[in-house]
């Protein structure tokens, strides 16, 4: 698949579950607040972390619908074109069949003429 086709939507996913998760640990060790106070900070910063898996999941859910399209457009191209070359293929050969039969018709006939010449 080349450079332009190709989709970073799960690499993009992963290296922001990741980020999330490392700034999610990192504020709260070090944050000095109270255990409500942090208990509050886990849901909200939860919240946040459910919120952005979903804006993350959407935005690949569109590229994965985007790079199906391309394979689908792919494919209908490829089979057009194969049809066209099939085509191709069994008109050259419907007219060697024709030019074949007419120069064998045409031998036989020459032959004929040897045969009954020589008779």
């Amino acid at each position: 698949m080349s450079d332009e086709n190709k989709s970073y939507a799960p690499e993009i996913i992963i290296t922001l579950a990741a980020g999330l998760a490392i700034g999610f640990v990192a504020g709260i060790l070090l944050a000095p607040k109270s255990g409500k106070e942090t208990r509050k900070d886990l849901v909200e910063k939860g919240e946040e972390l459910i919120e952005k898996s979903k804006e993350g999941f959407e935005v690949a859910k569109v590229k994965l619908a985007e790079v199906s399209d391309i394979g689908k457009e792919f494919v209908d191209k490829s089979k057009e074109s194969f049809e066209k070359a099939l085509k191709s293929v069994e008109d050259s050969a419907d007219k060697a069949t024709k030019k074949v039969k007419k120069v064998v018709k045409k031998g036989r006939s020459a032959a004929k003429k040897v045969e009954e010449s020589l008779s």
